[in-house]
């Protein structure tokens, strides 16, 4: 079993969605084992969903003309249930963009 750290490491370091959710199903795989305490588990969620809400705002920028720095925080505020679905994303993140504009200078 890899240590906590490097599985960490290379979750941060993941490249594409399949690799992050290798690393989820390692992880998970850990916890039924018990080799992981509370603290991990939370530190592992925190790295997960961060590269994994910056993957899916990537793939929803591919469509979606804005700035990725916006779209990295309307896809983190959404629904985990919205997340496992990219259409229902994607018209999360018009409904969003639609509502936000005006609000904020820079989006058009």
């Amino acid at each position: 079993m890899k240590t906590f750290q490097s599985l960490i490491n290379e979750t941060l370091e993941a490249e594409d969605l399949e690799e992050l959710e290798a690393a989820a199903d390692l992880f998970q795989f850990g916890i039924e084992k018990g080799y992981y305490n509370r603290r991990q588990v939370d530190e592992f969620n925190n790295a997960y969903w961060s590269v994994k809400n910056r993957y899916l705002a990537y793939e929803i920028a591919e469509k979606v003309k804005a700035n990725k720095l916006d779209l990295i925080t309307i896809v983190s505020n959404a629904p985990a249930e919205i997340k496992e679905n990219k259409n229902e994303l994607l018209n999360y993140v018009n409904g969003r963009m639609k509502a936000l504009k005006g609000k904020i200078s820079g989006i058009k």
